[in-house]
């Protein structure tokens, strides 16, 4: 964790989560907090382990969808450099 300084994590946390995994996710987050991580947690109410897959509700959806948003908000272009077509030599091809 100590490594991954400023790298974004988002984490998606579900209400009804079972206690044991639960509680590994609470000591995950204080972990975090302590190294000073950036930590985004998108809440699920009503949610179990799996929810994107097994609970069908408009409240999972947006979660999925805030947590897709939150990622790609993360992906800055500048980050994505390829060289162009032009700058590339027919040796390098």
């Amino acid at each position: 964790m100590r490594a991954a300084g400023r790298l974004p994590i988002v984490l998606t946390r579900v209400e009804l989560e079972r206690p044991q995994f639960a509680a590994t996710v609470e000591e995950f987050l204080t972990t975090a907090t302590d190294c000073g991580a950036a930590v985004e947690v998108v809440d699920v109410p009503l949610a179990h382990y799996g929810f994107e897959t097994i609970d069908h509700t408009d409240r999972t959806r947006d979660a999925v969808a805030r947590a897709a948003r939150s990622v790609l908000g993360h992906l800055q272009p500048a980050d994505l450099t390829y060289p162009s077509c032009s700058t590339v030599t027919h040796s390098e091809r």
